[in-house]
């Protein structure tokens, strides 16, 4: 057979021209023919495809097992870490402001005199009253001893400037070209708390309401990731907080915590005052002025905040503090209630109406909101028409849950809740404390051609938004 298939490769080749297939050279050549192969798939081990699939079953069997077993034994302890985390946050402590008293009044002589002098009163009263002109004729206040006033207020200011740090928002937006870039703007905080887990800082809401990240720069130039606590739309203002953790211990030395004064005292009026952060709307100036008028009212619903008129010029944007002659801060400066006439002059919300909503948003409680704004009903009132003392409606907020619960200007309310309400700070208080989540009984007095008629009204309060 294989001189046949010789035969006839020979007889192919010469037909073609073709040399014949092989080692040029080797006679032998002739002797390889190819060789048809067939590759042919490896039979199947069925006995071997039982064992693996078996054993891949058991390891999955097992591995399920252990996966079980561990989440068994973990799952106590990963649990009593997450309980104790939560325990340790619901246990923080609360900031409360220690209540206002006579004798942390500011008096005239505390902001004047560090010390008694020695006097003696027996030598001064032997003298003539000529001689007493004489002597206070003699007196000069040199320009020496103003700058030295000055120099004084001034370190006064400084020392006050360590409970203020700069708040800083960041947004990051893109332009026409779809480039990233970032705007931000800085403004002054307050530091008025720190429970030791977090620092609480009081700032400006809307100054920061279109920032995407917060930071917090502190006196020693160190900037720290800050995040929004709370807002109070009311009056504008914020609570931002730093976690201590963040802090290093050099930068907490370098900042206070403000020392919050009385706003309400009379003895405040035509009394020197500070204006630190940003009076002047650039940040680290400040200015110093007096007090010109005292406990006017602001018109903000369910609150009796009081505006410190002052007659120092500042920037139209001014933000900061006004602090007194012992470093307390007695205001915090807004232009948002500032009047046409007076829109440079410095204007503030006193403190001691402050501190109940600053202490609220630290701890997380909701601002109530019913949307009344009232005054004490006027003596006159009580004793000429026969009026019941109580909280006197002057208005109301459009679509508010005390208008639409049937409450109309005029009213004068007597009982919240079966709480007496003899003013209109009593009622301010009470709402603070009202369930959002049930409705309440308010007994409001209007005023009819038979006199003063009870009224109950059956009201649900919502949270400020």
């Amino acid at each position: 057979m294989s001189k046949d298939f010789d035969n006839e490769n020979e007889k192919l080749n010469n037909q073609t021209g073709k040399a014949e297939i092989g080692v040029p050279g080797d006679k032998e050549s002739k002797e390889f023919v190819f060789m048809r192969e067939q590759i042919k798939s490896r039979p199947i081990n069925k006995s071997k495809l039982a064992k693996n699939t078996l054993f891949s079953a058991l390891s999955a069997v097992i591995f399920g097992l252990v996966a079980c077993v561990t989440f068994f034994l973990l799952a106590p302890v990963v649990s009593g870490y997450l309980e104790k985390d939560e325990k340790t946050e619901e246990v923080a402590p609360l900031v409360v402001f220690p209540e206002e008293t006579i004798e942390e009044e500011m008096r005239p002589e505390d902001m004047l005199i560090t010390s008694e002098p020695d006097i003696d009163w027996s030598e001064i009263e032997a003298l003539s009253e000529e001689e007493i002109a004489k002597a206070i004729s003699s007196i000069e206040f040199t320009v020496a001893d103003y700058q030295k006033l000055f120099k004084s207020m001034t370190s006064i200011a400084r020392d006050a400037e360590k409970c203020l740090v700069k708040v800083r928002g960041v947004k990051t937006d893109t332009d026409w070209f779809d480039n990233m870039f970032e705007e931000s703007g800085e403004v002054p905080g307050l530091i008025v708390a720190d429970n030791g887990v977090n620092m609480f800082i009081l700032t400006y809401a809307s100054l920061l309401s279109n920032a995407d990240d917060l930071y917090v720069t502190f006196p020693n130039d160190i900037s720290v990731r800050a995040y929004m606590h709370a807002k109070d739309p009311l009056t504008d203002l914020c609570i931002v907080t730093v976690p201590r953790l963040g802090v290093n211990e050099a930068t907490r030395r370098s900042v206070e915590v403000a020392n919050l004064g009385i706003s309400n005292s009379s003895m405040l009026s035509g009394s020197l005052v500070i204006a630190i952060g940003s009076p002047m709307g650039t940040y680290d100036s400040l200015n110093i002025g007096l007090v010109t008028q005292l406990g006017k009212k602001i018109k903000v619903s369910d609150h009796n905040y009081k505006r410190l008129s002052t007659d120092i010029y500042g920037s139209s944007k001014a933000t900061g503090v006004l602090v007194n002659l012992k470093g307390e801060v007695i205001g915090v400066i807004s232009t948002r209630f500032t009047e046409s006439d007076t829109e440079n002059l410095i204007n503030a919300i006193g403190i001691s109406e402050l501190k109940k909503t600053i202490e609220d948003m630290i701890n997380g409680q909701d601002l109530v909101y019913l949307g009344i704004n009232g005054a004490n009903v006027p003596e006159e009132a009580v004793y000429q028409n026969n009026a019941p003392k109580g909280a006197f409606v002057l208005s109301l907020d459009m679509d508010s849950p005390a208008m639409n619960g049937g409450i109309q200007a005029g009213d004068i309310i007597v009982d919240v809740g079966g709480k007496s309400i003899p003013d209109y700070a009593t009622l301010v208080e009470t709402i603070r404390e009202m369930n959002t989540e049930t409705e309440t009984e308010i007994i409001a007095c209007r005023m009819s051609q038979d006199g003063y008629k009870r009224i109950s009204f059956s009201i649900k309060p919502t949270v400020l938004q």
